[in-house]
C-alpha cells in the first residue's frame, strides 16, 4: 500500500501531465514515460515514440468536457473539413477489420482524387486550396499528422478516442467513397540499380580498365594488322617503296601497284620482282 507521500506525488504528477493536454492538445513522449491516468497511450507505428490522448468518458456531454478542460475541437469550414477527414480515413485506415490507429500513410494525391471522385466533376483550381486548408486545420488539433513538404499524412492521435460504433459508422463511410489509387510515396527507399551478381564477361570486357584499353587501340577500329606487323600501322606497305628505290623504271613499268589500290599492291610486287632482272637490259644502249 501506498503512503501518503506517494498518492500525493502521483496526483500531482497526473495533474502535471492533464494541465500539459489542455494546453496543447495530445503530447508525443518518449516510450519510457510513465502512464498518466485518464491519458490513452498510442504507440507510433516505429515504435519510437507513444502520444498521450485524454480519454473521455463515454457519452460525456459538454459540461464534462468543459470541466475537464477538453472541449469539442472547433474548426473553421466544419464541413469542408470534415469531408477531408473521411477522405484520409479511406485512404490512411487500409486495414478496416482492426482498429484505425496507427494506419498507414496517405498521399495528398491520393486525397485529390477521391475528393474529386466524391464531388462528381473534374478537379478545379480552388480544390487544391480547399484540400490543404483543412488538412493544416486538421493537424492543428490532431486529427490527423500532415506532412506538407512530403505530401503525406497519417491519422493522427485523437483518432483512438473513437469508439466502436463510430469505427463502425466510418467504415460504412469508406465504402461509399471512391476507391483511392494506389500511393506513390516520397519517403519510399530507392531502388538499388546495381545488381549484386557479377558482370558478365561481356560486359567485363566492356568495362575494362583505361590502361588495358590504351595498351591495344586497334583492337576494335582495325582487325586486319596483327601487332607482329610493325609496318601494318603505318604507310602502306613498304614493298612499294623499296621497289621503288631498287629501280624506279620497274615502278613506271607497272603502275597498278600503287598505294590506291592496297588490295593488290601483294600481287603487282610479285610481277615487279619477276621483271626486274630484264628491265634495265631495255634501257641500255648499243654504244
Amino acid at each position: 500500500m501506498s503512503t501518503p507521500s506517494e498518492a500525493v506525488e502521483r496526483r500531482l504528477y497526473n495533474a502535471l501531465w492533464w494541465a500539459k493536454v489542455q494546453s496543447a492538445g495530445p503530447l508525443e513522449v518518449s516510450p519510457d514515460t510513465p502512464a498518466v491516468a485518464g491519458l490513452t497511450r498510442a504507440a507510433s507505428p516505429d515504435g519510437s515514440s507513444v502520444w498521450l490522448v485524454p480519454t473521455m468518458p463515454s457519452g460525456a456531454g459538454h459540461a464534462v468536457l468543459d470541466e475537464l478542460g477538453t472541449p469539442p475541437v472547433a474548426v473553421e469550414q466544419p464541413n469542408e473539413t470534415a469531408r477531408v477527414l473521411a477522405i484520409c480515413v479511406a485512404c490512411c485506415w487500409t486495414d478496416r477489420s482492426g482498429p484505425a490507429w496507427p494506419g498507414s500513410t496517405g498521399t495528398l494525391a491520393q486525397i485529390r482524387s477521391v475528393y474529386a471522385g466524391m464531388r462528381g466533376r473534374a478537379e478545379q483550381s480552388s480544390d487544391l486550396t480547399l484540400i490543404i486548408g483543412s488538412l493544416r486545420r486538421l493537424h492543428a488539433t490532431h486529427w490527423l499528422l500532415w506532412n506538407e513538404k512530403a505530401g503525406e499524412v497519417r491519422l493522427g492521435p485523437r483518432v483512438i478516442t473513437w469508439t466502436p460504433t463510430d469505427q463502425s459508422t466510418l467504415r460504412d463511410l469508406c465504402r461509399h467513397l471512391p476507391d483511392p489509387p494506389p500511393p506513390v510515396l516520397a519517403t519510399s527507399p530507392p531502388v538499388d540499380p546495381t545488381p549484386e551478381d557479377p558482370l558478365p564477361d561481356a560486359a567485363a570486357t566492356a568495362t575494362a580498365s583505361p590502361e588495358t584499353d590504351a595498351a591495344s587501340p586497334a583492337t576494335d577500329s582495325d582487325p586486319a594488322p596483327t601487332p607482329t606487323d610493325p609496318a601494318a600501322d603505318t604507310e602502306p606497305p613498304a614493298a612499294d617503296a623499296d621497289l621503288a628505290d631498287t629501280d624506279s623504271a620497274a615502278t613506271d613499268a607497272h603502275p597498278a601497284a600503287t598505294d590506291t589500290d592496297p588490295a593488290a599492291t601483294d600481287t603487282d610486287l610479285a610481277a615487279a620482282d619477276t621483271d626486274l632482272p630484264d628491265a634495265p637490259r631495255t634501257e641500255v644502249s648499243d654504244d
